[in-house]
């Protein structure tokens, strides 16, 4: 049986709008340039195709990261629509321990004018990271960017996996 948790989407939304309108830029000309002639079937088949292109560029945009319990096992998703999309097996061998890194990141941000070239935005990132029972090895599991969200995940590996929270102390000894 599957139990899932999805926890946040994958972009933030100055990403999301650089996707959607910078990379998409060359799909929405080809398509407006297309749509203003006459078309043959080849045509409308190259339209749909640009078509089609750009949708899944805007589905993929909006895409949000979790985790899947299924047979016992754990998995790294990528959910659109609360549809799973992809997953990936995280082996849970010899890592008996979760814990969240708190970290300060920043972001640079586009388009803004030479007056700040440098333009950044500053957020914290909770890593949830695998631990072995020294914290002597570390695996990230997932990135998040909200306190809350990390809790419950947390939460959520301790009920379905059976592992325990530790804060990060490694024992080189």
């Amino acid at each position: 049986m599957a139990n899932s948790i999805i926890l946040q989407s994958r972009y933030t939304t100055h990403q999301k709008i650089h996707m959607v309108l910078v990379l998409g830029a060359p799909f929405i000309l080809i398509i407006v340039s297309l749509l203003g002639i006459d078309l043959n079937y080849i045509g409308y088949m190259v339209l749909l195709f640009f078509i089609l292109m750009y949708t899944v560029l805007i589905c993929f945009a909006f895409t949000k990261r979790g985790l899947l319990k299924k047979d016992n096992q754990l998995y790294r998703c990528l959910y659109f629509k609360n549809k799973l999309i992809k997953k990936k097996k995280i082996s849970l061998t010899a890592k008996p321990k979760v814990t969240i890194l708190r970290f300060k990141r920043s972001q640079k941000m586009a388009w803004f004018s030479a007056a700040k070239p440098d333009l950044a935005s500053e957020f914290n990132a909770f890593d949830i990271t695998l631990l072995n029972d020294k914290h002597t090895k570390k695996e990230m599991l997932i990135t998040l960017t909200n306190d809350d969200i990390s809790k419950k995940t947390i939460t959520y590996l301790e009920e379905n996996f059976n592992l325990k929270h530790e804060v990060y102390s490694p024992d080189f000894s």
